[in-house]
């Protein structure tokens, strides 16, 4: 339109190591970015940014929370349990603990050293499997019964992969 002359209402910067960006958008308190660019609304000060990668993010932040040797926190588990895309109350299953438990966890009672380890392990078990089987284990119902009559029949296909199979004896 001629005459109308658009105003910027937002300030592009790229942040730094002196100025990170806080990325609260992962749902952990604790996380900054450095060389990503974003921009500050002027008058409001909300801020958005472009991240290149992000699963790539997401996947070196669950490395690093995987990996450090404080126990995990409330928000660092939620994060864990979402990145696996699981309901709370399949992933309280897994861990060993009740929904009501596993809420009090994410939501900031003390993490247990058993609970910290069971939950780092299954973010690794179930992170490598295929999404159609990791939802095929979140949907199943485990049970204390052994079934000695059940066997596990492995034989190979014409490429050499080894299929597995269970049957009742």
């Amino acid at each position: 339109m001629a005459g109308m002359k658009q105003v910027e209402d937002f300030e592009i910067k790229v942040s730094s190591k002196v100025k990170p960006y806080h990325y609260v958008g992962v749902g952990l308190p604790n996380v900054y970015l450095v060389g990503v660019t974003y921009r500050v609304q002027h008058g409001t000060g909300l801020q958005s940014a472009d991240i290149p990668c992000l699963p790539d993010l997401l996947d070196a932040l669950a490395k690093a929370l995987l990996t450090k040797r404080a126990p995990l926190s409330g928000d660092e588990m939620r994060f864990m349990r979402k990145r696996l895309r699981l309901a709370s109350k399949d992933f309280a299953g897994f861990v060993g603990v009740s929904v009501e438990q596993y809420s009090r966890l994410e939501n900031g009672s003390t993490v247990t050293p058993t609970v910290d380890r069971v939950v780092r392990f299954l973010y690794v078990a179930l992170g490598k499997l295929p999404v159609e089987a990791a939802e095929a284990v979140a949907r199943t119902t485990w049970t204390a019964e052994l079934d000695h009559a059940e066997r596990i029949i492995a034989s190979q296909d014409e490429n050499h992969n080894w299929i597995v199979k269970t049957k009742a004896a």
